[in-house]
Order: structure tokens, then sequence, then C-alpha cells
């Protein structure tokens, strides 16, 4: 009994050392971003040069159709409102993948991590850079608002079909600007981020179409949609510009 005492009173002060740790790891990132490197700026300035690069019609927090907004949250980063730009978990499942394998699996990646991927990281894989990844994306979190974290993801992120940005998206498919769409027409684009090759609805809408229901089932599963409307926004028309093959 002693000693199973001895170890409770063991682990409450270690995992308060965690916590303590943690903060003041915290607190000297929220100094360094907020006073010495203003992560922000830097982001703010590769989002604007990536929209000069690629031709992207950007669009502003209102613009972005809330149903699109709520399917792309819901697949890529369900807890995107409340985390602080990183999702502990994940990134320790991650990291042990990583370690086991001996190198870069998994990605275990938030909406704001890929922000970071998308404008300040180049494409080498490492576990370096997924460190460093989750440290920008927590600067990220200490200096922008959710809002603009998640306008300047939808406007940067890569379609398929060298469509940039959801406008240039909902172009390139459907010849329309995203407010005509409709949510199935939507719910469809929100699944091609993950894969823009894979789930070209112009090559495979077959592929397309399961990825298409993927999304809404990850909004039924977070408690945007019911399995009725899911269903229903499933078999509404899609005004696909080419003709697909399936």
């Amino acid at each position: 009994m002693r000693l199973l005492s001895f170890a409770l009173r063991v682990a409450v002060r270690l995992a308060l050392a965690i916590c303590v740790l943690l903060v003041m790891i915290y607190g000297v990132l929220y100094v360094y971003f907020t006073r010495v490197r203003h992560i922000d700026r830097e982001v703010e300035a590769a989002v604007a040069n990536r929209i000069l690069a690629y031709h992207v019609h950007p669009l502003n927090y209102e613009q972005i159709p809330s149903f699109f907004r709520e399917a792309i949250i819901s697949t890529e980063d369900r807890r995107f409102w409340w985390d602080p730009g990183i999702d502990p978990v994940g990134i320790l499942r991650s990291l042990y993948v990583d370690i086991e394998a001996d190198g870069y699996v998994e990605g275990g990646s938030t909406i704001t991590q890929q922000l970071v991927d998308n404008t300040l990281l180049s494409k080498r894989k490492s576990i370096v850079r997924k460190l460093r990844q989750a440290v920008y994306a927590i600067g990220i979190y200490d200096t922008m608002s959710k809002c603009q974290t998640l306008t300047d993801y939808v406007n940067v992120i890569y379609f398929g079909h060298g469509a940039y940005g959801l406008y240039n998206a909902a172009e390139t498919y459907f010849g329309l600007p995203p407010a005509a769409l409709n949510e199935g027409e939507l719910s469809l684009l929100a699944g091609l981020p993950n894969g823009p090759s894979l789930y070209d609805p112009l090559v495979s809408l077959k592929l397309a179409r399961s990825r298409q229901w993927v999304v809404l089932e990850n909004m039924v599963d977070a408690g945007r949609l019911s399995k009725a409307e899911a269903e229903a926004i499933y078999h509404q028309p899609l005004r696909l510009k080419g003709a697909p093959g399936t």
C-alpha cells in the first residue's frame, strides 16, 4: 500500500513538472513569435507571393461558402477552432511511427500545420522539419486569428489541374465561382487537397465521388449533417466542365 502511495505521489509530481515545463515552453514561444520573430507577417508575405505566382483569385473569409468551411474542417482538422495550432496526440503518434520506421512516414498535420507547409517550409521531409512545422504552427496560433488562418489555407492549397485556392478550383472544375456551387460540388472540392491527382474528378469521377462521400461522412461524424442530409447532398448534380472517365 505504501509503495502504491509513493508511486502515485511520484506520478503526480512528474505530471505537474511536465505541465510546468510545457507552460514555460509555450511562454517562451509566445514571446519569441510576438516580440522577436513576427511569423504572422512572414506567413502573409508568403501567401501574397503564392497568390501572385499561381494567379490565385483570393477570397476573404466571408466569401468562402460556410458549407465548404465546415466540410474542410470536418475532414482536415476537426478540432481546428480550439486546437493550439497542433494536435499533440497526432504529433506524438506520427513521431512514434516515424522513429519506428527510422524516417518520415506520417503527417499528422492540422490545418495550421498545412498552412506552414505551404508557406514557410521546404518540401524536404524529415523529423526535424516536422518539429519545426509544429513550432511554427504554435507561432501562427499566437499571432493570427483562426479566421485568417483558415482563409490563408483555403487560398493557397492545391486542388489539382494547376488550380491553387478554392476560387480557381471552382472555376477549373465547374466553370463557376464558389458562391454559385451547390453543396455536392463544394463537398467534392473539399476532398481534393488530400490527393489532387488521385481524386481528380476530370480523370476518375469514381474515385472523386468516393472521396466526396468520405467528406460527407466526416461532416456527419462531426455533427454538421444528418445522415439523410449527407445522402441528399451526395445525389446533387455535379456540373463538371469536362467529361470524366470512370
